[in-house]
């Protein structure tokens, strides 16, 4: 009966894991937070330490003649935890937009050695996964700690501030009933009590309050991860109406300015201006003044001036306000 609800237990674990990974790819691709990525990297790794210790579990109820060592299997799952604990420390790096300080890693590395002195050292067969599970719930916890600490040297604001504060505050509540769960296994174990033997025996396999936090941060973040790429998706789809916006009055005012200037075109062959008379009467109805008339095309202000008083000889005027009131007027024909 145990091995059918050990099987259960991890497969539905893992869905949950792919889920997690599917959500947070997809948030990846559409908004480049770091946060994603990492935190499929994690994922990956979550996967790896529930097959791995799904497949020692199985492989030991069932007797089978495929056993593998113990103290091989610590090792292995020290190695899985270290690697896993480097991408929690760039996860929650992510959340602060800062890179890792190397302190971050000092209680995963710890941690790691502690498991490793221990067994090698004093291993003990029976308790050796309540150890392990207990000692690196603690360096998650002091992690937090670290990161709850520096979060608030920080001198600017934090990006998703609350959220931040919210993950670090569970990961600790919940890394400090896991502790006190490691603790209450090794005094009923001391005890000797045979009501407690099948409740032990479940304990040795699952740590009910790591899985707890396992469960409420992978919806979580899968609730964060869609939220997310809603945001982006639609911060995208009004980018690309507003280019499209952009393209069409871009447009439009190309239409406008060739429109506008075959009517002067119109107006100069009408008046019958010469060619540089043309270009100066093109720059004066834009609002141009004689000294920029000058440096635009070239030539002197006085010459500006010359070809001016033909023009205002031509249309019959003595003034700039006249000259555009007459070209109106022809706009208007």
């Amino acid at each position: 009966m145990q091995e059918i609800f050990v099987y259960i237990y991890n497969i539905l674990f893992i869905i949950l894991y792919l889920w997690v990974i599917n959500v947070a790819g997809y948030a990846y691709k559409a908004t480049g937070n770091n946060f994603f990525y990492y935190a499929v990297l994690l994922y990956v790794i979550l996967i790896i330490d529930s097959t791995t210790a799904f497949s020692f579990d199985i492989l030991k109820m069932s007797n089978s003649w495929l056993q593998i060592n113990n103290r091989a299997y610590c090792l292995i799952r020290i190695l899985i935890y270290l690697i896993g604990g480097c991408c929690y420390v760039k996860l929650m790096s992510s959340m602060l937009l800062q890179k890792p300080r190397f302190f971050f890693y000092l209680p995963i590395i710890g941690v790691t050695l502690v498991d490793m002195v221990a067994v090698l050292g004093f291993y003990n067969n029976f308790d050796t996964s309540i150890l392990q599970r207990s000692v690196q719930d603690t360096g998650i916890l002091f992690l937090c700690l670290i990161y709850a600490i520096y979060s608030k040297k920080l001198n600017r604001a934090i990006h998703y501030k609350q959220n931040y504060d919210k993950a670090v505050g569970l990961t600790a509540v919940l890394m400090i009933l896991s502790v006190i769960e490691g603790v209450v296994f090794f005094i009923i174990h001391g005890l000797d009590i045979p009501a407690f033997s099948e409740l032990l025996s479940y304990m040795k396999i699952i740590g009910f309050n790591e899985d707890l936090f396992s469960i409420i941060i992978s919806l979580l973040i899968i609730w964060f991860a869609k939220k997310e790429e809603e945001i982006a998706n639609k911060n995208q789809l009004e980018n690309l109406v507003q280019q499209k916006m952009n393209q069409y009055q871009a447009m439009i005012h190309e239409k406008e300015n060739a429109n506008e200037e075959n009517q002067v075109i119109d107006f100069c062959k009408y008046y019958k201006m010469t060619k540089r008379e043309s270009e100066i009467l093109r720059l004066v109805l834009k609002g141009k003044k004689n000294q920029e008339i000058a440096d635009e095309l070239f030539i002197s202000v006085g010459t500006v001036k010359s070809h001016i008083y033909s023009i205002y000889k031509k249309l019959e005027v003595d003034r700039r306000s006249q000259l555009m009131h007459i070209f109106m007027e022809y706009q208007g024909k």
